[in-house]
């Protein structure tokens, strides 16, 4: 066949892909489990966004199949080995009080299409679908199939391509088009850990008026993501007092913030700023502000540790240095620690989660060894444990040179391999690597608020993974 303008080929067919694109994103595919069932594990909306890939993958003639409603693919091709792009229709909570228009109804400003899930990841999972859309329209010939792989839980656990995994094959090669490009080909691990604490019962002494106790302190909603948010409810007596203080701590250290009397003390709000766990070192996290706030409020007990570990180990300290666990390396970087939950309940336990990424060679053991004592000094137990391992693929993989002559053939840049404090896919397969989708020196809002990818850009990285796909389907 003759020359294929890969890029002309996707803006010829802007307009169906950004009406795919957006009744994708009007559908709030946050995972819930109380709606969970059978047939949508993941709760309804998750559920409903999967089943609008399937149809708009059977609309269009494709193969498809649903796999217990844990993941579903869209198929072109033949051959006895495949292709596989993973990508997720899940999305992180986004709370619409800090977006400038709806998280789940798309606007587009100035060239951006903005709602939750248009980087992460569902731009870039229907730029992969337009992707195997031109292959099919053109006919382009391949040895092997193509396959999109579409998750549901990435965002918390993956059970999805796990289960994918037990009921179907691996893929021969793989990308999954859910973090920057040119290509990661190296991710760090992880370790996830919940420390709970025993809250304190029954009430404040009575006519004690140095003595404030913590009715409850809730922040973040995932442990992948800096919390933008935090209230404290206080019993208190002195009312004034650290209403004054407040105001000022907030003014000092250049936060938002609100206060509210109660009948027998004050709620406090925090608002700090929200970005991925992977970089927490961008972001503001609003429960640590509020609990740097906090130590100068008379404590006592449990509510005083809970306050002061947060303080003493966490407060500005990104890199795990005040726990004791700083670990670098020079593929991935440094090791990072983001606390991403806190539940505190008078009368019930509280709980901190904590996502610490981890670059090549972290020494796992020690590390939680090392938490675990700390955490002991303060009344903490370790409560919970999850972990994964580092992942890296060759530089000198032939996926990886294919991949590279289409990013320097659509774009004219030179494709530099990078790595990641961010976990894909790509992680739970041999070969697999994350492909874009947000370019070199665009802003990543994936988590954030106002969430938001380019038009231009989503076009030109779906004529990329087209290029990437006709050849790794003819690679020998």
């Amino acid at each position: 066949m003759g020359t294929i303008h890969w890029l002309a080929e996707a803006e010829a067919r802007k307009t169906a892909f950004l009406k795919d694109l957006t009744g994708l994103l009007r559908i709030k595919s946050v995972k819930d489990l109380d709606t969970a069932d059978a047939l949508r594990p993941m709760g309804n909306g998750v559920g409903e966004a999967l089943e609008y890939m399937l149809n708009l993958g059977e609309e269009a003639g494709f193969r498809t199949k649903n796999l217990d409603g844990y993941a579903g693919y869209i198929e072109a091709g033949e051959g006895p080995d495949y292709v596989g792009v993973l990508a997720h229709i899940d999305v992180v909570p986004a709370n619409p009080d800090e977006w400038e228009t709806p998280p789940f109804e798309p606007a587009i400003r100035d060239g951006k299409l903005y709602a939750r899930g248009a980087i992460d990841d569902k731009g870039p999972a229907m730029a992969a679908f337009y992707a195997l859309k031109i292959l099919k329209e053109l006919k382009v010939p391949l040895k092997r199939r193509i396959r999109l792989i579409i998750g549901t839980d990435e965002e918390s656990g993956m059970r999805c391509v796990r289960h994918y995994l037990k009921v179907e094959p691996e893929p021969v090669y793989a990308f999954s088009p859910d973090a920057d490009f040119p290509i990661i080909h190296a991710e760090k691990g992880q370790i996830n850990i919940v420390l709970a604490i025993e809250a304190p019962t029954g009430g404040l002494e009575t006519g004690n008026r140095n003595v404030a106790a913590i009715e409850s302190f809730v922040s973040g909603d995932r442990g992948n993501m800096v919390p933008g948010k935090a209230v404290v409810k206080l019993r208190t007596q002195r009312v004034e007092h650290i209403a004054a203080a407040f105001y000022e701590y907030i003014k000092t250290n250049r936060l938002d913030g609100e206060m509210e009397s109660t009948d027998d003390g004050a709620i406090l709000t925090v608002y700090g700023k929200t970005v991925h766990g992977m970089e927490p070192q961008n972001g503001v996290n609003a429960a640590l502000e509020l609990a740097r706030f906090l130590q100068s409020v008379p404590l006592q007990g449990a509510d005083k540790a809970f306050i002061d570990f947060c303080n003493d180990k966490l407060y500005l300290d990104p890199y795990g240095q005040k726990l004791g666990i700083a670990h670098q390396e020079p593929v991935l970087g440094k090791l990072t620690v983001n606390a991403g939950i806190f539940r505190y309940h008078r009368n019930q336990s509280g709980h901190i989660r904590l996502n610490i990424r981890c670059p090549l060679n972290t020494p796992y053991m020690r590390t939680i060894e090392v938490i675990k004592e700390a955490a002991e000094a303060y009344g903490f137990r370790i409560d919970e444990v999850h972990q994964t391992e580092p992942h890296f693929v060759d530089p000198e993989h032939p996926m990886i040179q294919v991949m590279q002559n289409a990013y320097r053939e659509i774009t004219g840049a030179e494709p530099t391999l990078l790595t990641t404090g961010g976990a894909t896919y790509a992680r739970l397969l041999k070969t697999g690597v994350a492909f874009g989708a947000c370019f070199p020196g665009k802003e990543m809002t994936a988590h954030q608020a106002n969430e938001y990818s380019e038009i231009e850009d989503l076009l030109k990285a779906t004529a990329i993974y087209a290029k990437t796909l006709a050849d790794l389907g003819r690679l020998d």
